[in-house]
């Protein structure tokens, strides 16, 4: 059995690391050497960063074909994340490169999130913070304020596109404020005690739509004008998934026009979002938009169970075993 020690390498720790997470499970399978960042775009930078690691270890940093031809000693790339997208997986199964990658690792903080995004815009939390700090109720007239619609999220219906370990999750949560919880997936699945129906049905008696599914070729796009329009005036829509599901431009005409009440957004097309209005749009409370930057999945908890799940693929591969291998 070969258990040899792993010269590894992080090329992007600084997305995961706050100083309080334990990388000592990872050490204990190689020798890690890490950088906070690495742009392969950068002539150098990748092979610099890598040295001569046997497993490389990334969050965001794309592992091109033509990267991989430049790092010949790597025979593993552990992707600290669910989403394997930012590495060319063709190539590296024609190099006889091994990628690994972590699921559920965000099953509690993903759902928490969502509630976290739901609860503020169903009650305008934010809004009414805001008054508060502008000095609006210290000068009204009777003890409260009342400038925005609210609503309860008891007897409302959640629509949860996916059916995940992060949508199980959100489900359970729903069902403790005594909501209905209605599922679409795009494989055949059973949710009980859910109702599974149709994508449009989903969309049409929601008051909640919660996206969990990943990006691919059959999501990018998925909530364009048409979903908008299907979904109720008053429903709310809460992405946590993946930018490239939701179209941007629509969703912004949609919140202008009143075709939807309100929309919580962690996840943009464009990360960090450079060009985007949406965030600019959020500042501006026109409409009722919240944007998180890409964090829902970060309680130091599941940060930890990534580290953990990594170092428990790398030390597999080193045995010579399979253990949540993509390639």
């Amino acid at each position: 059995m070969n258990t040899r020690h792993l010269k590894i390498a992080f090329l992007d720790r600084a997305t995961l690391d706050m100083g309080d997470v334990d990388f000592s499970p990872i050490e204990e399978v190689g020798t890690l050497i890490s950088a906070d960042t690495t742009d392969p775009k950068i002539t150098g930078e990748l092979s610099a960063h890598a040295g001569d690691a046997e497993a490389l270890i990334v969050n965001k940093v794309t592992i091109s074909g033509g990267a991989l031809e430049t790092l010949p000693n790597v025979g593993h790339v552990a992707v600290i994340a669910t989403g394997v997208n930012n590495v060319d997986l063709e190539a590296a199964h024609e190099r006889g490169v091994a990628v690994s990658n972590v699921a559920g690792y965000a099953r509690y903080s993903v759902p928490q999130h969502v509630f976290a995004l739901m609860l503020d815009l169903a009650g305008r939390i934010r809004d009414y913070a805001a008054d508060v700090d502008r000095g609006a109720w210290t000068t009204s007239p009777f003890f409260t304020l009342l400038r925005y619609p609210t609503f309860e999220l008891a007897g409302k219906t959640i629509g949860l596109v996916g059916w995940g370990a992060t949508a199980q999750a959100t489900a359970r949560i729903a069902e403790g404020f005594g909501m209905r919880v209605l599922v679409w997936n795009r494989r055949p699945v059973e949710a009980p005690p859910h109702r599974v129906v149709a994508f449009e049905k989903l969309l049409a008696e929601s008051d909640v739509v919660s996206l969990h599914v990943p990006l691919a070729e059959g999501t990018r796009g998925l909530i364009g004008q048409s979903e908008l329009a299907r979904m109720k005036s008053t429903a709310l829509l809460i992405n946590v998934a993946r930018g490239g599901i939701v179209d941007e431009p629509a969703l912004i005409t949609a919140l202008e026009s009143g075709e939807i009440a309100g929309a919580g957004l962690d996840v943009l097309e464009d990360e960090p979002p450079r060009k985007s209005p949406i965030p600019v749009r959020a500042a501006r409370g026109d409409v009722n938009l919240i944007v998180t930057p890409h964090c829902a999945w970060s309680a130091v908890e599941a940060r930890q169970r990534l580290v953990n799940e990594v170092a428990a693929n790398l030390d597999a591969w080193r045995r010579g075993e399979s253990r949540n291998r993509v390639v």
